[in-house]
Parts: structure tokens; C-alpha cells; sequence
């Protein structure tokens, strides 16, 4: 599998099997030998580019019963471990706040919705 995020003029500028070549002998010289051209060729030219996309979620919290957290509160795209560093930020923040607030839920679920 490969993925490449870039402009989307990037992508319309690659319009040619002999472009889309030179472009991964420049940046991604290694990737050719392990795609192979033929392979290459067929998946960049099979697909349409499409946007990146994150959902939002707000509030984190139904009343004092229940909090998202992690991947089920940040919906994005699941490269290089966001969602995993999402949910390592929330459960730090979850426990700056247990301390802030003395262990209050309701002023927490509420603070951690605003900080989130």
C-alpha cells in the first residue's frame, strides 16, 4: 500500500507514466524496485486523489455517564499513529484533570470537552 498526501496540483501535474516515474526516481527511489513500474503505473493512475478527512466530535461527554476518548472521539485518518497519540493526549489530559478538579466528574467531562 502506498499513500501519498500532497497538493492536488501535485497530483494533476503527474499526468504521465514517464512524470510519475521521475517523480518516484526522485523522492522515492527505493519504493520502484519493491512496486515494481508496471504496478505503480496501474495503482496511481486507478484512483482519483482524494481529501484527508477528520470528523468532530463535541461534546466529548454525555452528561456525567459517559466520555469518548481516543479513536472513538478522534476520527482520522490512520497514518503514523494519530489516533493512538490522540488517545495517549487524552488520557493525559483525563488525569491533569482528575487532579485539578479533585476527582469532580461533572467539572471535568466539562473541561476536558472545552480542551478537547
Amino acid at each position: 500500500t502506498v499513500t501519498l498526501i500532497m497538493a492536488f496540483n501535485n497530483f494533476k501535474n503527474i499526468n504521465t507514466n514517464e512524470k510519475l516515474l521521475d517523480f518516484f526516481r526522485k523522492y522515492f527511489p527505493d519504493s520502484i524496485s519493491l512496486i515494481g513500474q508496471k504496478k505503480l503505473i496501474e495503482d496511481f493512475f486507478g484512483v482519483s486523489p482524494s481529501t484527508l478527512v477528520s470528523v468532530k466530535c463535541r461534546p466529548y461527554h454525555v452528561h456525567n455517564k459517559a466520555l469518548l476518548i481516543g479513536d472513538a472521539a478522534h476520527a482520522i485518518v490512520p497514518f503514523y499513529g494519530q489516533g493512538m497519540n490522540a488517545g495517549f493526549e487524552d488520557c493525559y489530559i483525563l488525569n491533569e484533570l482528575f487532579n485539578k478538579h479533585n476527582d469532580d466528574i461533572p467539572s471535568i467531562l466539562e473541561e476536558f470537552s472545552g480542551k478537547r
